[in-house]
């Protein structure tokens, strides 16, 4: 009786270990999509990509403050489960496009804000 109570236990407690391991090796992926969903992180950058290339620099720093509210919003919920350089990169992002949006540098936005996209995307992969 004993030896079969220490089987189910050790079964219980392997079962809880795979299960803890999945979700910090997925949490990340299945929270991105979620909370862009939500706070529309991604489309405001979209936005803003569509304004730099039209040179619409008034309405590409709006939806950048859009993104950037966004991203105050998500930032505390991945902090759990990224590389905190991956958060600092996405915040230099910001700031440096804050700068070329400043001196209407083209070819720099768009680059930066090009970064910002592709780290997002790839987020659940860090």
């Amino acid at each position: 009786m004993l030896h079969n109570t220490n089987e189910k236990l050790k079964r219980f407690l392997l079962i809880l270990l795979l299960i803890s391991v999945l979700m910090i090796s997925c949490s990340c992926s299945l929270l991105t999509k979620p909370l862009d969903n939500r706070t529309g992180f991604s489309k405001y950058l979209t936005q803003a990509e569509t304004n730099i290339r039209k040179e619409d620099w008034n309405q590409a720093k709006i939806n950048l403050n859009d993104s950037k509210q966004a991203w105050k919003k998500i930032k505390p919920l991945l902090q759990i489960d990224i590389d905190h350089d991956y958060i600092k990169e996405i915040e230099n992002d910001f700031i440096r496009l804050d700068g070329y949006l400043d001196t209407k540098d083209k070819s720099n936005s768009l680059v930066s804000i090009l970064l910002l996209k592709d780290t997002w995307e790839n987020i659940s992969d860090l």
